[in-house]
């Protein structure tokens, strides 16, 4: 009985120290509050995340915690959004944190599941799995063809804000498209 009573204590003990690692990997938040996550180097990649911007917006959004250690040129355009929401937002210390998490967005309910991917995936990855070209990254607001715009827009139309079209003047003018150039110079190579 007594041999038991301290397997129940060892494994009482257990499951707190899980929490708390838990915890301390997601700024000081249980993972079942929190709807999303970016890690330090896609904060620190300067690309905003509109999924966490549309995460924001959610009416179940309770607040955001950042990681103070981050440039806040990183940070700001989260805690502008937050602001622009009347959302609140803390900034973490990391005496005690682990992991590579940078910023969490918290829920206000418990979500049922903890198997789901709450961290997103990086710019790179999701232009990739979608068939895209890596290179569209580093052409956030520049002017796209027709027909690269309108493949931006049928797979991945969260992106679409970040692209203008090219006109008919920029066309007169010599200007081109930027994912035009990559294929043309893709193929070349082959």
């Amino acid at each position: 009985m007594s041999e038991n009573l301290v397997d129940q204590e060892s494994q009482v003990k257990l499951r707190f120290l899980k929490m708390q690692a838990e915890r301390a990997f997601y700024l000081d938040e249980f993972k079942e509050n929190i709807a999303l996550a970016l890690t330090e180097k896609e904060l620190k990649s300067g690309y905003v995340y509109p999924e966490i911007l549309e995460e924001m917006k959610k009416s179940t959004t309770a607040y955001i915690k950042l990681k103070r250690e981050i440039s806040l040129k990183y940070l700001k355009p989260y805690i502008l959004e937050a602001e622009k929401n009347r959302l609140r937002y803390t900034l973490v210390d990391g005496l005690n944190l682990l992991g590579d998490i940078g910023l969490v967005v918290v829920s206000k309910e418990a979500f049922e599941t903890n198997e789901r991917e709450i961290v997103v995936k990086s710019m790179e990855e999701k232009f990739e799995k979608n068939g895209l070209y890596v290179e569209y990254i580093k052409y956030f607001g520049e002017a796209l063809c027709e027909r690269h715009y309108r493949l931006l827009k049928d797979k991945m139309p969260e992106y679409v804000f970040q692209f203008k079209k090219l006109t008919f003047l920029d066309k007169l003018f010599g200007k081109g498209c930027p994912i035009c150039k990559i294929e043309k110079e893709k193929n070349r190579k082959w």
